[in-house]
């Protein structure tokens, strides 16, 4: 009867294991996966803040939103890989890359602009405690001058994101980061040392 017991404990505990082992898996193959696209966006919402907040420092408004950038660059990490698996992008492949780019920040926008107006709505919904006044206090409240920017902005950094996203997908897997970040080749058959030579 023991013998029983411990092979269901040790069958169990071996499930356990092998089930946390593969949500470890998981987790690392994600975590590897929007690293590069997570720090990216952190580095463009961060400088988004930046500009905000030269922008306002005349006007002595502070701006504390390093949590929201953070996290906005997690979603936003996660949900460009989500895009890219979607029958929108395979749509989008027939297009130029352009229109692609295009459609794909004009979605982004979009959402980014939904998103603030939800959260201002539901920041409203605590002090009133009602949806329909919620709405009324955020229309009347809102400072839709401001939220276009923030949409502008994200979109912006949106857009930089997919354009170079194309690009490395015309250069082949890892094309733009050795464009970028590989130190060059010296030796007679780089072109642009032929031509600096040539000047």
């Amino acid at each position: 009867m023991k013998s029983v017991e411990e092979r269901a404990r040790r069958f169990t505990m071996g499930n356990l294991l092998r089930m946390f082992a593969s949500v470890g898996t998981f987790l690392r193959r994600e975590f590897v996966a929007a690293w590069p696209v997570f720090l990216f966006f952190l580095v463009g919402f961060l400088l988004l803040l930046l500009l905000i907040k030269l922008a306002l420092a005349n006007f002595s408004i502070e701006v504390t939103a390093l949590p929201k950038a953070v996290v906005g660059a997690l979603f936003a990490a996660k949900a460009a890989l989500i895009l890219d698996e979607t029958p929108l992008a395979r749509r989008l492949e027939q297009y130029r890359r352009i229109v692609a780019v295009a459609v794909k920040t004009f979605f982004y926008g979009s959402i980014t602009l939904l998103l603030g107006y939800i959260e201002r709505i539901l920041d409203a919904l605590h002090r009133v405690h009602n949806f329909g006044a919620a709405v009324r206090y955020v229309s009347a409240h809102a400072n839709i001058h401001r939220q276009f920017a923030w949409a502008l902005g994200i979109s912006l950094v949106f857009a930089i994101y997919f354009a170079l996203f194309e690009i490395d997908k015309r250069l082949g897997e890892g094309g733009l980061r050795t464009l970028f970040f590989e130190s060059p080749k010296i030796g007679g058959d780089s072109e642009r040392h032929a031509s600096e030579a040539t000047v």
